[in-house]
């Protein structure tokens, strides 16, 4: 399947020059995150005390062909066939000044028929749970790094790459604060983590009312609030089966993988529609991306089974929430026509996590997982919905 229009991506992803988080942080801050290196000459990353090992490999060289586990997902190798290619499946990344620089990714994008893309960062999607206990220090790295991300890469580049500046409530106030000003850089969509809040006076839920400033603005100036897969901290819960509290992304047992397998983007949309931060805010648009999509029909079903149970407690009924306020950026090997037979084909947006090795080499062969659609069908979920939402 070729498609004969230019494709809008929900889910691209730039790899952080080594002075992304650095380069803007303030003075007082330079103890709580700097680079060390090590005596075999690798470099690392030291946050907030800890040795920060959320990515084995910061500097990104060599990074993973892009790619290179598409075989794993579709089933067609073993993981372990997969990790036995070793080295081959990785490249120095010199060889891809695209990933760091956004003129060479326009020229990138040009030649996979990619017209635009929402460009999320790599590494710095991890800052907000291994800070979790100095919200000060959240703020101060996010704002710095959002800095970098305007001036590298801009939030609306050419009208075709929208960087997404990285949002957290830690601070309600800084929240609206740093909204305001990616605003005026020219900001559509921001980037948000699935979890829990922790702010200094404790954790709380993203749907306390405390936050409906930020969600107000967010609403009133149309800003997609893009909630992406991010470290959330659900090792922690795990933990309590398998007494192992560190995060090990790359070794979760089998377990840990179906355990936390669409946990943290189902607890957070459970709170922003039964807590009732959608109803407050009917005009949010909030976007569900590189979560997957196989846990939302049991979201809705139970939904619905307790809202016919007790629909006095509900703000209003969850279903005309989830359809009004949300939309979701599937994996491609997803079971996409029952997503689109419980939310909407209107409401399905390709992304195709590009990149990254789990993601797909050709952005436009997200089209080959919608075989089940028809041509109207497919043009709105890769190429009409995105443009809408970003009004280009």
């Amino acid at each position: 399947m070729e498609l004969s229009y230019e494709m809008y991506d929900a889910d691209n992803h730039l790899y952080e020059a080594a002075d992304a988080l650095t380069r803007h942080l303030p003075a007082h801050r330079d103890r709580d995150l700097f680079w060390v290196t090590d005596e075999r000459g690798h470099r690392h990353l030291i946050l907030d005390g800890k040795w920060w090992d959320y990515i084995p490999n910061p500097t990104f060289d060599p990074i993973a062909k892009a790619g290179c586990l598409e075989e794993m997902f579709s089933g067609e190798r073993s993981s372990m066939q997969v990790m036995a290619d070793g080295m081959r499946n990785v490249e120095p990344l010199q060889l891809r000044p695209e990933y760091l620089q956004r003129d060479r990714r326009i020229e990138r994008m040009d030649a996979q028929m990619v017209r635009a893309a929402l460009m999320y960062p790599t590494l710095a999607s991890g800052i907000e749970e291994y800070a979790r206990e100095n919200p000060s220090l959240i703020v101060d790295i996010l704002w710095g790094f959002n800095r970098w991300l305007q001036e590298e890469w801009g939030f609306a580049h050419e009208q075709r790459i929208f960087a997404t500046p990285m949002l957290s409530l830690v601070d309600p106030d800084w929240a609206v604060k740093m909204l305001e000003w990616s605003i005026n850089h020219g900001c559509r969509a921001v980037y948000m983590r699935p979890a829990a809040v922790p702010t200094a006076m404790g954790y709380r839920s993203p749907a306390d009312p405390i936050f409906d400033p930020f969600w107000a603005r967010c609403a009133e100036a149309e800003i997609l609030v893009c909630i992406h897969l991010g470290e959330s901290g659900y090792y922690r819960q795990s933990g309590d089966y398998t007494g192992r509290y560190r995060r090990h992304a790359f070794s979760l047992s089998p377990f840990e993988h179906v355990y936390l397998h669409g946990r943290a983007i189902t607890d957070f949309l459970s709170a922003m529609v039964l807590q009732g931060a959608f109803t407050r805010n009917p005009r949010l648009r909030l976007l569900s991306v590189e979560n997957g999509s196989d846990w939302f029909p049991f979201f809705v079903e139970s939904c619905r089974l307790y809202y016919q149970r007790y629909p006095a407690d509900f703000p209003e009924d969850p279903m005309e929430a989830i359809r009004r306020n949300l939309w979701i950026s599937p994996y491609w090997e997803d079971p996409l026509p029952e997503l689109a037979a419980t939310l909407s084909t209107s409401k399905i947006l390709a992304g195709s996590d590009f990149p990254h090795a789990e993601g797909l080499a050709e952005p436009t062969d997200f089209v080959k997982s919608l075989t089940g659609f028809n041509e109207d069908d497919q043009r709105m979920i890769m190429h009409d919905n995105l443009k809408y939402l970003l009004d280009v």
